[in-house]
């Protein structure tokens, strides 16, 4: 019984041995990729409008000074958008602000020397607004893009376009192409509603519509 024992461990450790011995060497080569860069693409977004040409920014596009109660310039204002930048946006959206001037303009006939932004832009008729064909506004409005009078005072108007019923109107429209591959166009027409009091008498609105191109539908 031992010698079968020690016999079977000898065995044990020449297969063992002769595993050792049938080992293989490979050869290996290594080479790198170098110089790989990441550079960021941009967006860059330019506006002109009938009396400036593109850059960051422009001015004085609609100037309607000395208006009355009624007053329909009847002229349709318009801001031209080109993205310079190298990426292709996703959609514009538009947004409106303003700030009332009245501590500078005091006049004797003025009899509310603290009126609000709202209570001047409210009487600031929107009489037309498209951008790139999308109608904002009237019966033939684009859907899903026609502004409502969300102040309920029975006309579009300067106020009505600063509120959250008409964000989504204003938001996902078409943008221009990359590389100044073509420009959008913004129009609106305004009129001084016939309604305006005394109290509005002097005063002075500065509208600023700010157009922003995303990138990203989730924007």
């Amino acid at each position: 019984m031992k010698k079968k024992v020690l016999l079977l461990a000898l065995t044990l450790l020449l297969v063992a041995g002769m595993t050792g011995y049938g080992t293989w060497a490979y050869f290996a080569d290594t080479e790198q990729s170098l110089a790989n860069t990441f550079a960021a693409g941009t967006l860059d977004l330019k506006v002109s409008d009938d009396n400036q040409p593109f850059g960051d920014g422009v001015s004085e596009t609609w100037v309607l000074t000395n208006m009355a109660p009624g007053d329909v310039p009847g002229v349709a204002y318009e801001v031209s958008l080109m993205n310079t930048g190298s990426l292709a946006g996703s959609h514009v959206e538009i947004a409106f602000s303003h700030a009332i001037d009245e501590a500078l303009n005091p006049v004797e006939s003025d009899t509310n020397r603290n009126s609000t932004w709202q209570e001047m832009a409210r009487y600031i008729e929107i009489q037309y607004m498209d951008y790139d064909g999308i109608v904002f506004t009237g019966a033939g409005a684009t859907s899903g893009h026609a502004i409502v009078d969300a102040n309920d005072n029975g006309w579009l108007d300067l106020e009505d376009v600063t509120l959250p019923a008409n964000a989504a109107a204003l938001d996902n429209l078409p943008t221009p192409l990359p590389n100044g591959g073509n420009t959008k166009s913004f129009h609106v027409r305004l009129a001084f509603r016939p309604e305006a009091g005394n109290d509005l008498q002097g005063d002075r609105l500065t509208t600023t519509v700010t157009f922003t191109l995303n990138q990203d539908a989730s924007q």
